[in-house]
């Protein structure tokens, strides 16, 4: 079954957000929604999968690997990439995602699964994705309740969120999907199971969670 680092993404982000100099308002406004992850479930899940599926498997030791670390720098160099870390910068209130679009090799690397499963978790012997398992887990309505409450209260948390719902932004990642430079990239992340298009796929959905805006 396909894995996606999405949720070691989820980490990064969280970590990076609660520490670089970004404004402390927008801080606050990520912290609560890092607040709404089950992330020991979420690690369970991952341990379930690294025990059962050799696909996952596979990703896992592929994304803690030296070739991980070439593959990625090969997606940053490429224009159409920089050009969406530009674009969220711009709305993100001028914080630079740079600190975690390069530091996501070596944060990858170093997150540890968990080494014990729940016994409810073992039992089962469902397999979809790692993916889709993680995103039944997260408090859908919570997360809309919470972005609902944000665009309305945090101007900060509205023009970042009005960014990543404007079809500019889609455009921007479907552009860099399709880039000339970036096909080898992720051909390889694929070959490892890492399945690019379910990742997008992903971020889209959970973006389309919150409250349409005008």
């Amino acid at each position: 079954m396909a894995f996606s680092t999405s949720v070691s993404v989820i980490f990064v982000i969280t970590a990076i957000f609660c520490s670089v100099s970004v404004s402390g308002d927008l801080r606050a406004d990520l912290k609560d929604f890092v607040a709404l992850v089950p992330r020991r479930r979420i690690g369970f899940i991952a341990a379930r999968y690294y025990i059962f599926d050799p696909k996952f498997r596979q990703a896992v030791e592929f994304v803690r690997s030296d070739e991980f670390t070439t593959t990625w720098k090969q997606v940053r160099a490429a224009p159409d990439f920089v050009d969406i870390i530009n674009y969220v910068t711009e709305y993100g209130s001028g914080y630079d995602i740079t600190t975690l679009v390069d530091s996501l090799p070596t944060r990858l690397r170093a997150y540890q699964l968990s080494r014990t499963v729940p016994v409810e978790l073992m039992l089962r012997r469902d397999l979809t994705t790692f993916l889709r398992d993680v995103i039944q887990s997260l408090p859908r309505t919570r997360i809309y309740s919470l972005m609902s409450q944000k665009v309305r209260q945090s101007s900060e948390f509205a023009k970042l969120y009005k960014a990543l719902r404007n079809k500019e932004f889609k455009e921007l990642v479907q552009r860099a999907r399709r880039s000339g430079q970036l096909q080898a990239p992720i051909r390889k992340l694929n070959q490892k199971s890492i399945n690019v298009d379910e990742l997008l796929q992903i971020l889209f959905e959970v973006i389309s969670w919150g409250p349409q805006i005008s």
